[in-house]
């Protein structure tokens, strides 16, 4: 198992955030850095960030939704495989992932619910 010492990291928040605080350049807290780091990954498609040539960031959420036809499988294997590639703070700690796909009426609609260390963290995209 990968043991991570340092796990600070750069603040993403921006103003208008719900957890926006000015001033605040480093994020010293394990489950805000889990938290932003998940952020990026779900509401990130690959390959949009520009310069980084390989760095494949991003679940790519918004392509799958589009999808007719997408297990929950496929789509828990792709967050999965970012996690492990960009969260590594992770890998030293119990964390479980439900998936829910609704049927909407131009996309389908994601329900995501991730339980880390007893937060639960429940994103949805529609």
């Amino acid at each position: 198992m990968q043991q991570t010492q340092d796990w600070k990291d750069l603040t993403i928040r921006w103003d208008g955030h719900q957890k926006y605080v000015e001033n605040k350049i480093i994020e010293d807290d394990l489950i805000e850095v889990i938290v932003q780091k998940l952020e990026m990954i779900l509401f990130t498609n690959s390959n949009e960030i520009y310069g980084q040539e390989g760095f494949n960031l991003g679940a790519d959420l918004e392509y799958y939704l589009w999808e007719t036809r997408i297990s929950n499988d496929i789509i828990k294997g792709k967050i999965v495989q970012q996690i492990n590639a960009f969260i590594p703070e992770l890998a030293i700690i119990d964390y479980d992932i439900n998936l829910k796909i609704y049927e909407g009426e131009i996309r389908d609609i994601l329900e995501i619910n991730i339980v880390v260390k007893g937060y639960n963290l429940f994103f949805i995209f529609n």
